[in-house]
């Protein structure tokens, strides 16, 4: 598999505001080697590829502090030149429209996490918040096969228990929980029960440790210590060599993006948004600045280097290897 780089730093995932340069000096101040960056989320084709095109934009002209990944040697690249890697990601696979082969297009662009379902039902699966999830649809067994082919992650962070289970069973790779935690400790569909946790790891997969405080025992009164307490509990399920950092940081974005992401589809309000501010954080990780204090705090918890090592960025680095194929 390689040798493990000590002291790389990725985000398993990161929708903060991409048009905000302070969020680029944030990632840097924090040591961050590689995002994977929430590009789409309810956007369809034609606004996609647009967002796709601006990022490809923003790596000519920011070239000497961002740099594109497609593999994990890229990854590699950014921790030696101390650029920040960038991971284009999807939270929902609705760019697809209907059509698998777009996937193909996709892929040559760049994109290289796709999460099956944003909360709610599409073409392809169920969301965590649907009452009913019966699992993949025949569309969505085929794409999960399209996206083994080309060798881009499957993301299940949003995705309903069933669908979550059958596509970790239908998947000739491992997959993700790009962002999640256990519903063991705390109980909300957003997060995952210890069976599925345990399904995911045995194929290989990963979950990284969400930060987002709706999905911690206190709320957006959280704070660094229990967020680590989450962290420690998925390692018991799952083990050293399954578990990630995530942290959902939507730094830069201000209550509008909420109300987007609260919406069905993007268009019908739906969930009520009750967030204290536009970007709840944890104490202790306010900005993409304070990623480091993660690691301090594995330290202060007795994790040796190489422990640490793995959690902050060696086994996203392994999975996107198994996965990406380089």
């Amino acid at each position: 598999m390689g040798p493990m780089v000590h002291g790389i730093t990725i985000d398993g995932c990161n929708p903060s505001n991409w048009g905000s340069p302070g969020v680029y000096t944030s990632l840097a101040r924090g040591n961050v080697t590689a995002v994977n960056a929430t590009i789409a989320i309810w956007e369809g084709f034609e606004a996609t590829v647009d967002a796709t095109a601006a990022w490809h934009r923003r790596f000519r002209e920011e070239a000497d502090a961002l740099l594109p990944v497609r593999t994990t040697r890229d990854i590699v690249r950014a921790h030696e030149t101390g650029r920040v890697g960038i991971v284009l990601g999807w939270q929902n696979i609705a760019p697809i429209g209907n059509d698998i082969e777009r996937l193909e297009a996709f892929h040559v662009l760049g994109v290289r996490i796709v999460q099956l379902a944003y909360n709610v039902r599409n073409l392809v699966a169920n969301g965590c918040y649907e009452p009913a999830d019966e699992g993949l649809s025949m569309f969505g067994v085929k794409a999960v096969k399209k996206l083994n082919e080309l060798g881009i992650l499957v993301d299940l962070s949003h995705v309903g228990d069933q669908s979550s289970r059958h596509a970790i069973e239908d998947s000739d790779r491992p997959v993700a929980f790009t962002h999640a935690n256990l519903r063991e400790f705390c109980d909300h569909p957003r997060n995952k029960p210890a069976a599925l946790v345990r399904a995911l790891a045995e194929k290989g997969g990963v979950i990284g440790a969400n930060a987002y405080p709706q999905f911690l025992p206190s709320g957006f009164d959280a704070g660094m210590a229990e967020y680590l307490d989450g962290l420690e509990r998925l390692l018991d399920v799952a083990g050293i060599d399954h578990v990630g950092i995530a942290t959902d940081q939507c730094e830069g974005h201000d209550r509008d993006f909420f109300e987007y992401l609260a919406r069905l589809h993007g268009t019908t309000p739906h969930f009520d948004v009750r967030i204290p501010g536009p970007n709840p954080a944890i104490k202790g990780l306010e900005t993409n600045a304070e990623i480091p204090n993660i690691a301090a705090g594995l330290r202060g918890r007795g994790y040796g280097t190489e422990e640490v090592d793995k959690i902050m960025g060696g086994n996203w680095m392994r999975l996107y290897r198994d996965v990406w194929g380089a």
